[in-house]
């Protein structure tokens, strides 16, 4: 199993008591699957993402990424976020290539990974472009983008196509 989720409760506290958001939740995704999570609004979808992510910690349980426990987001998990996440001061190649530049990675590869993956989503004449300049749904492609251009093993996507 590439990802396996044993066991997973979250809970979060709030004034009136801990409200369960993940209740027992046991499930494995096999390597080049395709899975998506269906649900009412406020259902846990985006929570189980980010548990998966390492962005949020389990109450209970555990999750597994290829035979290691998550204990924080790395880079073999790339996230597009419902709401857009670009920096407003950095321009679209900028914001491709953020991810890379975290991680070390050369200022001539990540320019190189960065402009591939914007030509993958149909952005490249707008490379120097600012995020207020653009629409909502040419937003959440560059956070595709950015996200593919980490060359992640799993993509995690939180509504990216509500925009």
């Amino acid at each position: 199993m590439f990802v396996q989720i044993n066991n997973l409760h979250k809970h979060f506290t709030t004034k009136s008591g801990p409200l369960v958001v993940l209740r027992d939740i046991t499930m494995g995704i096999q390597r080049g699957e395709f899975v998506c999570a269906v649900g009412a609004s406020g259902s846990g979808k985006s929570t189980l993402l980010r548990q998966i992510a390492g962005l949020d910690m389990p109450t209970q349980g555990e999750v597994k990424v290829d035979g290691k426990h998550v204990t924080g987001p790395g880079p073999d998990r790339g996230m597009v976020f419902q709401h857009y996440t670009l920096f407003p001061w950095m321009s679209v190649q900028e914001n491709t290539e953020f991810g890379l530049k975290l991680q070390g990675v050369p200022k001539k590869q990540r320019r190189e990974k960065a402009s591939m993956y914007l030509n993958v989503v149909g952005l490249t004449s707008f490379a120097k472009s600012l995020p207020k300049e653009l629409s909502g749904g040419m937003k959440q492609r560059v956070a595709i983008a950015r996200a593919l251009a980490s060359e992640p093993k799993m993509l995690l996507m939180d509504e990216p196509f509500g925009a």
